[in-house]
């Protein structure tokens, strides 16, 4: 055999070893990353599997953890929940036995407190609601009343409602028209039995050794219960009185000062601002006139953003712009004016006409805030108003007191 061919063996057994190896590799990775293909393919079909049976288990069970007054109990709905609140409330109703008439509320973890339900889709597994008594005549109810400085605020709604069910409750609604100022010393009303008794016990044990009382689930019946009796004085507080009223509730309970703040009812003022926000969102919700009058859609077009232009009373008004006395409506106050029209064209009717016209003081007041009458338009529409008795009645209404009260009080 020649050098050449031997050299030409020699290669082409190289080649073929070379060849081979390189087949060899090629095999062993291409296995390798098959290998790993089948094992992300199962890996995603496990988790689709995982995922589907969590989907089909949250479609088929959800679970909620329900506080009725002071019980806490659990409920699971199987398929789905109704899609309605309404239809919602019904399934707690009957499955817990509850004949009266409820709301319910549901924790929202980002705030950490209850928030009205309005929609069944706010909902998630394990989520906590509160269901909220509703006794009859607690939003109809509007007869005036006359208050008193230290128990102006008792009402029966105590006596039916325990301290964890009235958060972010609608309570009965102030009378038709205001009685009182803002007061010098803020009286701080009675709260529902068991948060007066929590406060008498953490007032003995504070003190007794100055241990602070420490149970959140009060806060809320005594922001709320709060928030209800500023509101019987003024619908829109401004920080002194917030301020004033924090200061107040420690003064009476030192139990509830908190720790670390400068003055000790920091917390408790700035929780007042956002209440008494929340309780007028619900009272305008209601139809409230103070209130709806400040919404976008009855403001001017160049005054539609929600700090601009704010009707509210100036210091010395009570009634700015109470709702209608129980019963009218704005058809028959109509009539009432017409009848007020040709009621004062006729002497010796006095009393008759002071009675029309406390019965329309409501009407007149939203001409003057909601319309701006020309006061020549005004004088029309009502002329009994431009007497000099009906003049001194108006500021009694409006501010609760005569123009001789004033008067005298100024000597």
């Amino acid at each position: 055999m020649s050098t050449l061919q031997t050299l030409k063996t020699f290669i082409n057994q190289r080649l073929t070893v070379a060849v081979e190896e390189i087949f060899g590799l090629l095999e062993t990775t291409i296995s390798n990353y098959e290998e790993e293909i089948n094992r992300q393919r199962r890996l995603i079909e496990d988790e689709r599997s995982e995922f589907l049976i969590k989907k089909a288990d949250m479609q088929q069970a959800m679970r909620f953890r329900v506080i009725i007054d002071h019980d806490i109990k659990k409920i699971t709905f199987q398929n789905d929940i109704p899609s309605s609140v309404e239809d919602f409330i019904k399934v707690f109703k009957q499955a817990f036995s509850i004949t009266t008439d409820i709301s319910l509320q549901y924790k929202d973890a980002d705030f950490d407190d209850f928030f009205t339900l309005t929609s069944t889709s706010d909902l998630k597994d394990k989520d906590t609601l509160k269901v909220v008594h509703m006794p009859p005549g607690i939003i109809m109810t509007t007869v005036p009343h006359e208050r008193n400085p230290d128990n102006s605020d008792v009402s029966s709604v105590d006596d039916l409602l325990s301290a964890d069910s009235q958060d972010n409750l609608i309570p009965s609604p102030p009378a038709t028209e205001r009685q009182h100022l803002w007061p010098a010393l803020f009286p701080i009303p009675i709260f529902s039995y068991n948060t007066e008794m929590a406060l008498r016990q953490g007032n003995e044990k504070f003190l007794k050794d100055g241990t602070l009382l420490t149970i959140p689930s009060i806060k809320s019946d005594i922001l709320e219960r709060l928030a209800e009796t500023m509101f019987s004085y003024t619908a829109y507080p401004n920080d002194p009185q917030r301020a004033a009223v924090a200061q107040a509730l420690i003064e009476k309970h030192p139990c509830l000062r908190e720790p670390g703040s400068f003055n000790g009812c920091y917390g408790w003022q700035q929780s007042l601002k956002y209440k008494c926000g929340n309780y007028r969102s619900k009272l305008k919700a209601h139809g409230n006139p103070e209130l709806i009058i400040n919404t976008l859609k009855h403001k001017q077009e160049g005054d539609r953003k929600p700090a601009k232009n704010v009707k509210k009373p100036r210091k010395s008004e009570v009634n700015y712009l109470p709702p209608h006395p129980v019963g009218e409506t704005d058809s028959s106050l109509e009539n009432v004016r017409l009848e007020l029209i040709a009621m004062s064209k006729i002497q010796d009717n006095g009393q008759m006409i002071n009675d029309m016209m406390s019965r329309t003081y409501s009407c007149r007041r939203r001409e003057v805030v909601g319309q701006s009458v020309q006061i020549a338009e005004f004088k029309e529409r009502w002329p009994a108003l431009f007497d000099p008795l009906q003049v001194n009645k108006v500021n009694e209404q409006s501010s609760c007191h005569t123009r001789k009260y004033l008067y005298y009080n100024s000597l």
